[in-house]
């Protein structure tokens, strides 16, 4: 999932919120202006509840955000990088690049986040009692983040993969099993499982509470989709072992001269029909330009400027060889969110790696379940012209 809004960075992670973020934080904001507070504390003015409110719905989505930054620390300490943090409808994502290597490092990673979530919780029910005395509305504001944060912790350690519970379900399967593909598809199952209870409850309770009954089908649908997407992705993982980067790589990728215009640049991706171009002086790759950066242009300056005006740089971009494996080349465009990756040599152009060549590596895979060798030689690319014009 993609951030809307990109708030900045803490320790390189991407921080930002969904557009459905402000969904949430609107209802939120009002059932607690409305309903919670009132009951709570009755005699404030109508502006106090609703700045209590507002104050309130953000300082428990720091909260959620500080649930996924323990996850995201964690999972940095053990060696494997996080991209982003993504505050949505249903809470909080941290976008991990790549799985935990051993159970183990599942069952820390996994914890981490509701063990945040539990001392702020814990901490903020004891200073309760404490605040109120001197600011009634602080007091309140800290009741409420001390049971919400609670709340938030049992709903996350419920097994229902891929949520905490179901990641800390899964690193017992992983360690007792010895298969992290056998743990996961028992730990998805019963997230599936658990995600039609839900649903099912949901559905019983819209008759009674509509919207209680909606959000509830929503949760859900939610847990059931994302437990079948996150076995999905590792059955993805599986299918690319053993493939290195040289047996799916356009081995004549057309490239470009850095003097090109950038006019002539546009009518060259439409004519062949890509997303990129590697960009070629004296023999020697010296950047990538790409759909993006044409699009970062203003359509005035196309006939004054130079793909050398344009492309990223060689010292800037994410390069692999023919013998690297694919599942670190994918991590990596994952990370950097890239399309293709140039495979080279000392600054010679061996190949591209695209992700359309990805894409359908795996199909072919998952349909005829071949060999990689097979299945390579089968959509490695015919002879092409490799050069444009001024090149």
């Amino acid at each position: 999932m993609d951030a809307s809004v990109r708030l900045g960075k803490i320790r390189g992670i991407e921080i930002g919120i969904h557009y459905t973020w402000l969904v949430v934080f609107g209802l939120l904001t009002y059932s607690l202006a409305v309903g919670v507070f009132p009951d709570w504390y009755p005699g404030w003015t109508p502006g106090t509840y609703w700045a209590v409110g507002a104050l309130a719905s953000l300082l428990l989505f720091a909260s959620v955000l500080a649930h996924e930054l323990g996850h995201s620390v964690v999972a940095q300490s053990r060696g494997i990088p996080v991209r982003s943090i993504v505050l949505f409808i249903f809470g909080g994502v941290a976008q991990i690049v790549e799985e935990a290597r051993r159970a183990i490092d599942e069952f820390l990673i996994a914890v981490a986040g509701p063990l945040v979530s539990v001392v702020i919780g814990v901490g903020s029910l004891v200073l309760w009692p404490l605040a109120e005395q001197v600011n009634e509305p602080l007091g309140a504001i800290l009741r409420y983040l001390g049971f919400a944060n609670l709340i938030l912790v049992a709903f996350n350690l419920i097994p229902a993969y891929p949520l905490d519970g179901g990641r800390v379900l899964r690193a017992f399967l992983w360690g007792a099993l010895d298969s992290v593909y056998r743990a996961t598809r028992i730990a998805s199952t019963v997230g599936v499982f658990i995600g039609f209870l839900f649903m099912a409850g949901g559905i019983f309770l819209v008759f009674r509470a509509p919207l209680s009954g909606i959000w509830l089908v929503a949760i859900g649908w939610f847990l059931q989709s994302a437990a079948q997407q996150s076995y999905q992705q590792l059955m993805v993982r599986r299918l690319f072992e053993g493939v290195r980067v040289g047996q799916l790589m356009d081995r004549e990728p057309v490239t470009i001269s850095p003097e090109v215009p950038v006019d002539q640049l546009v009518d060259a991706l439409l004519n062949y029909n890509v997303r990129s171009f590697p960009v070629i002086e004296d023999g020697r790759l010296v950047g990538i330009v790409t759909l993006t950066d044409v699009r970062s242009t203003p359509r005035s300056e196309w006939g004054s400027r130079r793909v050398r005006d344009l492309m990223t740089p060689f010292d800037r971009l994410v390069t692999a060889t023919p013998d690297s494996d694919i599942e670190s080349v994918l991590r990596a465009m994952a990370l950097h969110d890239i399309h293709q990756v140039p495979i080279v040599r000392d600054r010679t152009l061996l190949g591209l790696l695209t992700r359309n060549a990805l894409l359908r590596f795996l199909q072919l895979r998952q349909e005829l379940m071949r060999s990689p060798e097979e299945i390579a030689q089968m959509v490695e690319k015919r002879s092409r012209p490799s050069d444009l014009p001024g090149d």
